[in-house]
């Protein structure tokens, strides 16, 4: 790998070693660099890579680098987000427990009986009818929303590759049109 310009180039067709006797030897003769260039040229071809390097190539590789490692990551981000709201959820009860206690002592001190206690809970009842149905409700919006998404992305990537498969039959349109 050579640095030019601040970025690292690869250099495919000569193996790492010749770059570096290359690299290392300061006063070379004519005869010594072609005689290098065309071990490091013998290298390659037995080697038998033949890599064609292309923009689109490069893009691609790229991009597609950084999507898998993107989803690599989904399952650490989902098991983080799961650990999190199990810690919310456990200080929720444990604060709800303890109230829970405290206010048995509090109410059994005060002599409340037991229609008020009926009442009560009558009352929390349907608090917590209404909370339930609310988080229905908004699971339902939840899915909704997912598959919308999920729908609008699918024609999102069909538009995509129509544009592309114009972009293409351009572009072969003008190739064959510079011949």
């Amino acid at each position: 790998m050579i640095t030019f310009n601040g970025y690292d180039c690869v250099i495919e067709w000569m193996s790492e070693k010749t770059v570096e006797t290359i690299a290392t030897i300061e006063n070379v003769t004519k005869k010594q660099l072609i005689d290098a260039i065309k071990t490091s040229k013998n290298e390659h071809d037995l080697s038998g890579q033949k890599t064609v390097v292309s923009m689109p190539n490069v893009i691609q590789d790229n991009a597609s680098e950084i999507v898998e490692k993107i989803d690599s990551k989904i399952p650490t981000y989902v098991q983080l987000y799961s650990d999190l709201y199990k810690k919310y959820l456990h200080i929720a009860n444990n604060f709800y427990t303890t109230s829970c206690l405290t206010q048995k002592e509090f109410f059994g001190k005060m002599g409340v009986n037991d229609a008020m206690l009926a009442m009560f809970n009558a009352y929390l009842g349907s608090v917590k009818q209404m909370v339930l149905f609310q988080m229905d409700m908004n699971e339902n919006m939840v899915k909704s929303y997912v598959s919308n998404r999920l729908t609008l992305l699918d024609f999102y990537d069909q538009m995509m590759n129509r544009n592309i498969a114009n972009f293409a039959k351009m572009f072969s349109f003008f190739n064959d049109y510079a011949k």
